[in-house]
């Protein structure tokens, strides 16, 4: 799960179902350890 969305030099924002993500953005997420391993791992 998205839990929020941390822009370069900007504040954290809660993710909606209207949030956009950018190349540069950090994820905030949720869920099991070795699903987030697997999402950490992809190109």
């Amino acid at each position: 799960t998205i839990l929020g969305v941390k822009p370069p030099g900007e504040d954290f924002v809660y993710a909606t179902d209207e949030t956009r993500v950018s190349a540069n953005d950090i994820l905030i997420v949720s869920g099991h350890a070795d699903l987030l391993e697997r999402f950490a791992a992809r190109p």
